[in-house]
């Protein structure tokens, strides 16, 4: 009996050791095992968005939702669209998900909104030793819409007759609808024609033939023409650089350099007003892919910041500490822009900005702000773009994805030492957390 009893103790034991290995392993597989939560992403149409899709997908747990059906469907964790119209902000789930668009950026990417924002910023602090005027070609925004004439359209009329001006509509890109004109004194004449018939011009009615302004510009700039420009082998260029705006909440923005764009055609000012020679003075890219020789020579048309650094050295005497000079006041100039805007910006956590921004040299090594533009183009047509673009897409999203990351929050945390940050090419020019502004600290 006492031998049973014994026996059934030793099995028990036995049985529960057993059970107790068993669960051991079980939590041990559990461990092991790795949970993959699925990230789905939305790439919409347009503006080689496949650069932007074959990058997440190759990301593991990434899946791509279907580009036709997912339209209006909010069930993302990251989109990418060409423009707010494809953007739901009443229903984006801040710091759940991921949006490449500011709510507002047109305060930076529009032609007349930029301008506010600086003069309105500017105007606000007067002892600023670095603002606007030192870098932003003389500007007049122009309302054709209107009857009563503005402050800037009385200071327009009251310029130098002798001077040339670029006529660009407020809310178009790709150089469409921008003009050139180098007879002032008509132009004037024009505006002021227009400025008195301000009901028909609503309408779109009333516009002279053959005039200087058309629909398109019944809401415009008017910009005094750079005429001096630095050229490269006898042509105008303008340098394409990059600024992310990778998190509003806190504001942390970065530059990076891009590309050159140079004309297909050598530069001159004779008939600058015929839209034929347009070639010749819009570096636009998709302004000079019209041109009838551009297939043959648009390897010529992109050139690397390294082949520009070393023809400014060989072809012009440029020093290398003048060449950083240069780059130093690129970034000044969008450090700018940034601190007049700060205060302006729809803060969300989630959304962020990629902006492709001009720039142009004048023969004096003068930098100037051509304008900022949303979505900038993603084309590889050339083997400088195909070399250049895809790294600024991939370091932006590897940024924006790690700073949106739950087991990174709070971003200032990341934000507070962001030296550790993989940041690839970019370079920070503003970080809020660190009270940090690149012209402040240069000054």
């Amino acid at each position: 009996m006492q031998q049973t009893q014994r026996g059934r103790k030793l099995k028990k034991s036995q049985s529960s050791k057993k059970i107790r290995a068993q669960t051991e392993d079980i939590k041990k597989k559990s461990l092991n095992k790795k949970t993959v939560c699925v990230r789905q992403f939305y790439v919409g149409p347009g503006n080689n968005g496949k650069l932007i899709a074959n990058y997440l997908s190759q990301l593991q747990g990434w899946k791509q939702l279907d580009q036709d059906i997912s339209k209006t469907n909010n069930d993302f964790y990251l989109k990418w669209v060409q423009t707010n119209s494809e953007i739901q902000f009443q229903l984006f789930k801040e710091g759940q998900q991921i949006i490449n668009h500011l709510p507002n950026h047109m305060i930076l990417t529009s032609k007349q909104l930029i301008i506010q924002t600086m003069k309105e910023y500017e105007r606000s602090k007067q002892q600023l030793q670095f603002n606007s005027s030192h870098f932003f070609p003389e500007t007049y925004r122009i309302d054709l819409t209107s009857e009563q004439l503005s402050l800037e359209e009385d200071q327009f009329l009251k310029t130098d007759n002798s001077a040339i001006w670029i006529i660009k509509p407020t809310y178009f890109n790709c150089g469409r609808g921008i003009k050139l004109c180098s007879n002032a004194k008509k132009l004037k004449q024009e505006f002021l024609k227009l400025k008195q018939i301000s009901n028909q011009i609503k309408a779109q009615k009333g516009f002279l033939q053959n005039g200087i302004f058309t629909a398109n510009l019944r809401k415009c700039i008017v910009q005094r023409y750079i005429e001096n420009p630095l050229l490269l082998e006898g042509r105008k260029f303008d340098i394409r650089c990059y600024v992310l705006i990778a998190t509003t909440r806190p504001l942390f923005v970065l530059f990076q350099h891009g590309y050159l764009r140079l004309s297909v055609d050598k530069y001159n000012v004779e008939d600058m007003d015929d839209e034929k020679n347009r070639y010749k003075h819009l570096t636009n890219a998709a302004i000079q892919k019209k041109h009838p020789s551009f297939n043959q020579s648009k390897e010529s048309t992109i050139w690397s910041m390294q082949q520009f650094e070393q023809y400014l050295k060989d072809k012009k005497n440029v020093t290398q500490e003048k060449i950083e000079t240069l780059y130093l006041q690129m970034k000044k100039i969008f450090a700018h822009i940034i601190r007049c805007s700060a205060d302006k910006f729809e803060k969300r956590i989630g959304t962020f900005e990629l902006m492709g921004c001009d720039i142009m040299i004048d023969t004096n090594l003068k930098v100037y702000l051509i304008e900022m533009n949303t979505n900038p183009a993603l084309f590889l047509d050339t083997t400088t773009q195909a070399a250049v673009i895809p790294p600024v897409i991939n370091q932006t999203l590897d940024l924006v994805i790690y700073l949106n990351e739950e087991r990174n929050k709070p971003i200032e945390k990341n934000l507070q030492n962001y030296s550790k940050l993989k940041l690839g090419n970019w370079e920070v020019i503003h970080n809020e957390v660190i009270n940090f502004n690149l012209v402040t600290q240069s000054n």
